[in-house]
């Protein structure tokens, strides 16, 4: 991922400042993320022991009085009601247990999201939700896990996973990198963090350094196989009609990143990576329900997109989706998203790309670490083919994610016109091959 960015900020060319001393990098010296993310349970060792434990994120798209809960696994640890004498008691008690905690979390401007923690210790079945609780239930703060989870659950904090390393032993506890803001909108400036997280659990900023100066006038996703040719319905509104079919490609990614989850593990491919294919179908449920409500509020409605069942198919076959689905368009269509979260007119659809944008260019890196995964596998006759394969999806893809759109749709969504996109589709090209 760390690639992507570079690679992104040198073709949107992002107004970027420097502010007040300059974060001391050599101060971290271990890691908390994997594949551009952050991985927290592998260091947690609570005060007392747990048989599993998981990280959760749950969002609600209704009201209190009727919730509408959509509940992902971030990531977890040990074998669910794995020491419990009644599984079955277990399960229903682990299925019971609260969505919403104290750790909000921003949702795209829509619906309410929570993290907690979940946990089962032999017969008892609980969760962390609050400050107070977190500290009690991990004790003493002496695993990075721990740190990372103090200095981002319940705050607008993120780890740093940009950094080559994110967090550093200090004094009696530890120092964690971290991030805030998205640089979509005044106000919105990108900053970095020095946090320092106690022993006793407590939690202080004792540095912090401009990043990006929010900026004021700040095709998304893989396709899945077997997805039905999709029918553009004419629109009077081609913004709305625009907005509707970014929503329908959005929902097609669900079942794109659960197929390749599925192939990952048949082709035994790491952990991080099945794990990494699992997040992202996560975030793309997300990503689907608010470019719906975007598009209903500019009059569109967002067709349900229509998956056929797909064989299994062999490492080559997958590698070669991967370089043209990832390595491409999704690779394209995050920095668009950046594009568009700097110059769509609304600030709420530019919000919202931000956060996109993000998450995109999460899924790209996972593309290309799944692309180098592959071919270390292959002999060299596959991977000339997969060179060719993705040579012809280059030229493919071109016309396609390049095409000239209504000027309202430039407009209002922020889209680049023909002449940007090519230079910019033209300059990712040349970057990733250099």
């Amino acid at each position: 991922m760390d690639r992507l960015t570079r690679i992104f900020s040198s073709l949107l060319a992002p107004l970027a400042v420097g502010c007040g001393d300059h974060i001391d990098e050599d101060q971290f010296d271990e890691r908390l993320c994997e594949q551009g993310s952050p991985v927290y349970l592998d260091a947690v060792e609570p005060a007392e022991a747990v048989d599993y434990l998981e990280l959760r994120y749950a969002e609600n798209f209704g009201v209190p009085e009727e919730p509408n809960w959509n509940v992902s696994i971030e990531e977890s640890s040990g074998t669910l009601c794995g020491g419990a004498t009644d599984a079955a008691a277990c399960m229903a008690a682990y299925e019971a247990l609260p969505n919403a905690s104290d750790f909000s979390v921003p949702s795209f401007d829509i619906g309410t999201g929570f993290r907690s923690l979940a946990y089962t210790r032999v017969d008892e079945v609980g969760s962390v939700g609050t400050r107070t609780r977190l500290v009690d239930f991990l004790g003493e703060v002496d695993a990075i896990g721990e740190a990372g989870l103090l200095a981002t659950l319940g705050s607008n904090h993120r780890i740093n996973c940009e950094a080559p390393n994110q967090v550093g032993e200090s004094g009696d506890g530890y120092v964690v990198y971290t991030r805030t803001g998205g640089g979509c909108g005044e106000g919105d400036d990108i900053e970095g963090h020095v946090v320092l997280v106690h022993a006793d659990g407590t939690v202080e900023i004792v540095q912090t350094e401009l990043i990006e100066k929010g900026e004021p006038g700040c095709s998304i996703g893989r396709l899945p196989a077997g997805l039905c040719r999709r029918v553009r319905v004419r629109r009077r509104d081609p913004v709305a009609g625009f907005f509707a079919e970014v929503a329908q490609l959005e929902a097609a990614a669900v079942p794109a990143f659960e197929q390749l989850a599925g192939e990952l593990r048949r082709h035994g491919a790491p952990q991080a990576l099945v794990r990494g294919a699992m997040r992202s179908r996560a975030e793309e449920v997300r990503h689907a329900r608010v470019m719906a409500r975007v598009a209903r509020a500019y009059g569109g409605r967002p067709m349900v997109p229509r998956v056929g069942s797909v064989a299994p198919r062999g490492l080559l076959e997958v590698a070669r989706d991967n370089a043209a689905e990832g390595c491409i368009r999704e690779t394209y269509g995050a920095l668009v998203a950046h594009v568009q979260a700097r110059r769509a007119r609304d600030p709420r659809v530019r919000r919202v790309l931000a956060g996109i944008a993000r998450d995109e260019t999460r899924h790209a890196a996972l593309s290309w670490s799944l692309d180098g995964w592959a071919r270390a596998r292959m002999g060299a006759t596959e991977r000339r083919r997969l060179d060719r394969a993705q040579a012809d999806a280059w030229a493919r893809m071109e016309v396609e994610l390049t095409a000239e759109l209504d000027p309202r749709v430039h407009a209002e969504a922020g889209m680049p016109e023909p002449d940007r996109a090519r230079a910019m589709f033209d300059g990712l090209r040349a970057a990733l091959r250099g």
